[in-house]
C-alpha cells in the first residue's frame, strides 16, 4: 500500500480527517478563519491538529496550519534545529523498535520522518519549512450530529457537502436540535474519525479498505443511544430495524496495513492493535504535541565541525581547548610550502590580506565581518591542508583520534566531543562577549544590577567571602549569572493517545505494547505541500557552573575510580569515553546485578548530572521558578552545566531577583544535609539512587531520563546498582576531606 500523502484542509476526496473542504483539482485561494493567540500558545497547545472548543457559540473545530514563513532565523540556528529534530526522531523509532521490534515502520514514524524504503528515521530540509507561530486557521470538526430529542445522527463528508445540503429544521417529524457530536475515535497511529457507526473492512481485491455504509436491512440512518455514563454502554441504533452496534471502528490505514503484513505470511494481528478508542475531544489524550529546545550558538562552528569534511579542523580545536599536544606547523613553514608552489603564487598574499581585513573589522567594531574574513582566512589554510600543499600536524593522542573517527555512532545528546565544541562557543558568545555589555557576570565580581554591595567596599568583601566560602563548599570554581541566554524552541509535531513511543493497552488484564506515530503537522498550503515547525526564540537567564578540576580529581581518587589522571580530566574524559546509548542501557537499575565499572566518563557525568540537579531544585525553592521550567545543559569533558529557565512566556528575571535576595540561601540550600536525604525514607538511600522525593526532576527537564543519578555522589553512601555489588560506598563530592 502506497504512502498516504498529505492534504491540505481544503480537499475532501476521501472521509479521512485531513480532509476539510470540497475536492477540486486546484486549492481554494481563500484561507480559512485565523485565530489570534499568543506565539507560545500556537506553537503548543493550538498548534496544527488540535481539538478545541471555540468562543462565540461556533462549536468544535480543529487547528489547521497557514503559510507564514520564519524568515529572521540564523543559518545556524535552523542547522540546530535539524540537527534536534534529526536526534529526536531517530530516538523516537528507536525507543519504539526497541519494545516491537516487528512494528511496520509506517506506524512508527510519519512519512516526512522516515525513508520510504527503509523505514529508517530521516529528515530532510526540503520537507519542511519554517514557520512564525503568529497565526493558525480553525475549521468545524467532527462533522457528525446528534439531535438532542430523537438521537438520529447526521454526518457530511466535507464542509463543502454541508455548505451544500445543510442541517434539516426537522427531524423524524419535530423540530430538530443539532448538536456536534463531542467524542471521537482516536488511534495511537495519530488518527481521529468522527464517531459514526460506519465500521471499515478490508478488500482483499484492493489491498485497502472500504467502509460499510448501511445496516444489513438496507437503512442508513442511525440514532446514537448515549444516556449511559461510560463510552462502553453507548449504542447505535438502525433506525430500520432496530438493531444496535456498540461504539466499535477500525482504523482504515493500520487494519490495511497488518492485514497485508498478515497475509503475506507475517505475523498475526489482534484487532486490539486496530480498533479506535472512543474519547472526549477533551481529553489530553486527543493530542500531544511534540517540541524541543536547545541553545543558541553564533558560531557556525558547532555545526560544521561536526562534518567528515571538517575533522581535520576538528582535531586542532580539541587540541586548543584541552591542552592536547599538537605539532603544527609554523606561519614561517606553511608559507614556504605555498610560496614553493608555482600553482599557488599569491595565495599567501591572499590569505595575509584576509587576516588583515579582520583586525581592522575588529578594530571597527564590525564583528561580522570579521568573522566573515576570518573564515575566509581558515577556508584558505583548510584548502592547503587538504591539498596536500603543506602537511597537517599530529595529534599527541591516539585515542582523541579514535573518538573523533568513532563518534558518528555514538548517541548525540552524550557526544563528549560536540558537547566540548558547543562549550566552547558557549563560553565564548554567553559570556566573555556578553560581559562586554553586561549580559553575564561572574557573582564573585558583581556590578551594581545584581547586587547594591558594589558601592560598599567592606560590605564587598563580606559578600565575597561568603559567596566565595559557599562555592568551595560546593566544589565551584566559577558561577557566572548569564542574563540573557538564547533558547529556541521548536515544535515539529504530534502524537495522538500517548506522548512516548509507546502506548501499553489494556485488554483482558493484559497490557499490550502498541506503537505509536510520531505526526508531521498537516501540510501547509503552498504548492510543494511543506510540513511546518513551529519557531519560537527568546533570551532567558541562565545560570552557568564550572567545578573546580583539582576537587574533582581527588574525588574521583577517593572513589577509586579506573586509571584517575594527575590532571586534564577534559583531555581524558574525551579518551576513554564510551558511548553511553540512547537509553542510558548500562545505568539502569539492575536489581543489584550490576557489572558497570567506575570509569571516568560515567562518573564525571553523574557528578555533574546530580549536581545540576540539586542546583535546579535550590533555584526553584528560592526563586519561584517551576521546576518544570528549568532546562539543564551538561558539558562533561569541561566539568560544566547550564541550569536555565526555559519557557517562552516573558521572563520577570526571577534568577536575577533570587541572587540579589536570596543568594547565600540558594547555595545553603544545595549543602543542606536535610536535602541530601531522600524523603521518602531509606529505601532509596539503601539503594544508592534517587527517585521523585530528592534529586528527581519531571522527564521533560532532565536531560537524561532521571538516569545517570545519585544523591550519594554528594552526601557519600551506597554506590549505584549499575556498578559491582562488591564496590566500597561512595565518598560524596561535598565531603569535608575534599574541600
Amino acid at each position: 500500500m502506497a504512502d498516504d500523502k498529505g492534504k491540505d484542509w481544503r480537499t475532501a476526496s476521501t472521509r479521512r480527517p485531513a480532509a476539510f473542504g470540497v475536492a477540486r483539482s486546484e486549492p481554494d485561494p481563500l484561507e480559512p478563519p485565523t485565530m489570534s493567540r499568543s506565539r507560545v500558545q500556537i506553537a503548543g497547545s493550538y498548534a496544527p491538529g488540535v481539538l478545541m472548543t471555540w468562543e462565540g457559540g461556533k462549536g468544535i473545530c480543529r487547528s489547521v496550519p497557514l503559510a507564514n514563513e520564519a524568515k529572521d532565523l540564523k543559518p545556524t540556528t535552523i542547522a540546530l534545529i535539524f540537527e534536534n529534530l534529526r536526534d529526536s526522531v531517530t530516538n523516537w523509532r528507536d525507543r519504539a523498535i526497541k519494545a516491537l521490534p516487528d512494528a511496520l515502520p509506517e506506524l512508527v514514524l510519519d512519512t516526512p520522518f522516515r525513508d520510504s524504503k527503509t523505514g529508517e528515521a530521516r529528515v530532510e530540509r526540503t520537507h519542511f519549512q519554517m514557520t512564525s507561530p503568529d497565526k493558525v486557521g480553525y475549521v468545524p470538526y467532527p462533522l457528525l450530529y446528534r439531535c438532542g430529542i430523537c438521537g438520529s445522527t447526521r454526518e457530511f463528508g466535507s464542509v463543502g457537502d454541508q455548505a451544500r445540503q445543510p442541517l434539516p429544521r426537522k427531524c423524524n417529524g419535530h423540530e430538530a436540535r443539532w448538536t456536534q457530536i463531542d467524542v471521537l475515535y482516536v488511534h495511537w497511529s495519530g488518527d481521529i474519525e468522527p464517531l459514526s457507526p460506519f465500521n471499515y473492512n478490508f478488500d482483499p481485491q484492493t489491498g485497502g479498505t472500504r467502509q460499510i455504509r448501511m445496516c444489513t436491512c438496507g437503512s442508513a440512518s442511525f440514532r446514537l443511544r448515549n444516556d449511559a455514563p461510560v463510552f462502553s454502554e453507548w449504542r447505535y441504533v438502525c433506525e430500520g430495524c432496530g438493531e444496535t452496534r456498540p461504539l466499535k471502528k477500525a482504523n482504515p490505514e493500520v487494519l490495511s496495513r497488518l492485514q497485508i503484513q498478515q497475509n503475506d505470511g507475517g505475523r498475526t494481528f489482534q484487532w486490539i492493535e486496530v480498533n479506535m478508542l472512543p474519547v472526549s475531544y477533551r481529553a489530553n489524550s486527543t493530542f500531544y504535541v511534540q517540541r524541543t529546545s536547545f541553545i543558541v550558538f553564533e558560531d557556525s562552528a558547532v555545526v560544521e565541525l561536526m562534518t567528515p569534511t571538517r575533522r581535520d579542523a576538528l582535531v586542532t580545536r580539541l587540541a586548543q581547548i584541552h591542552d592536547i599536544p599538537f605539532s603544527e606547523p609554523s606561519d614561517d613553514e606553511i608559507r614556504d610550502r605555498v610560496e614553493a608552489d608555482p600553482a599557488r603564487a599569491g595565495e599567501w598574499r591572499e590569505y595575509e590580506t584576509y587576516l588583515d581585513m579582520a583586525r581592522k573589522a575588529e578594530e571597527g567594531g564590525r564583528a561580522e565581518a570579521a568573522r566573515r574574513h576570518r573564515d575566509n582566512a581558515h577556508d584558505q589554510r583548510e584548502g592547503w591542508f587538504a591539498d596536500g600543499v603543506v602537511e597537517r600536524g599530529r595529534l599527541g593522542s591516539p585515542a582523541v583520534l579514535q573518538a573523533i573517527a568513532i563518534r558518528e555512532a555514538w548517541t548525540r545528546r552524550y557526544d563528549p566531543i560536540r558537547l566540548t565544541i558547543q562549550h566552547d562557543a558557549f563560553v565564548r558568545e554567553h559570556i566573555e562577549q556578553a560581559m562586554t555589555v553586561h549580559a553575564a557576570v561572574d557573582v564573585m565580581n558583581p556590578d551594581i544590577a545584581l547586587t547594591d554591595v558594589v558601592n560598599d567596599p567592606a560590605r564587598q568583601a563580606k559578600y565575597q567571602d561568603t559567596v566565595g566560602s559557599l562555592l568551595r563548599h560546593i566544589g565551584v570554581k566559577r558561577l557566572v549569572l548569564v542574563r540573557g541566554l538564547p533558547i529556541c524552541e521548536f515544535s515539529f509535531g504530534y502524537t495522538r493517545v500517548s506522548a512516548t513511543p509507546i502506548y501499553k493497552r489494556e485488554h483482558n488484564g493484559n497490557s499490550v505494547d502498541m506503537p505509536v506515530r510520531l505526526k508531521a503537522f498537516d501540510p501547509l498550503p503552498i504548492a510543494d505541500n511543506k510540513r511546518p515547525i513551529y519557531v519560537t526564540q527568546q533570551l532567558n537567564e541562565a545560570l552557568y557552573f564550572k567545578l573546580d578540576e583539582d576537587r574533582v580529581l581527588r574525588w574521583l581518587a577517593a572513589n577509586q575510580i579506573v586509571d584517575v589522571p594527575g590532571d586534564h580530566v577534559g583531555r581524558a574524559y574525551l579518551e576513554r569515553y564510551d558511548d553511553f546509548g540512547p537509553f542510558l542501557e548500562v545505568f539502569k537499575d539492575r536489581e543489584g546485578m550490576g557489572g558497570y565499572p567506575r570509569t571516568l566518563p560515567a562518573y564525571v557525568y553523574l557528578l555533574l548530572h546530580t549536581l545540576s540537579h540539586q542546583m535546579m531544585h535550590s533555584l526553584a525553592d528560592t526563586s519561584g521558578v517551576d521546576r518544570d521550567g528549568i532546562g539543564e545543559h551538561i558539558f562533561p569533558a569541561d566539568l560544566s552545566f547550564v541550569i536555565y529557565r526555559k519557557g517562552m512566556t516573558p521572563d520577570l528575571g526571577n534568577i536575577s531577583a533570587m541572587w540579589r535576595n536570596y543568594a547565600e540561601a540558594f547555595l545553603k540550600r544545595a549543602l543542606d544535609p536535610r536535602t541530601l536525604r531522600c524523603g521518602s525514607g531509606s529505601l532509596c538511600d539503601a539503594r544508592g539512587g534517587a527517585c521523585p522525593a530528592c534529586v528527581m526532576v519531571s522527564e521533560v527537564s532532565c536531560i537524561a531520563s532521571n538516569l545517570l543519578l545519585s544523591r550519594a555522589v554528594l552526601k557519600g553512601g551506597k554506590g549505584p546498582e549499575w556498578e559491582p555489588k562488591s564496590a566500597p560506598n561512595l565518598i560524596g563530592f561535598f565531603d569535608s576531606s575534599l574541600a
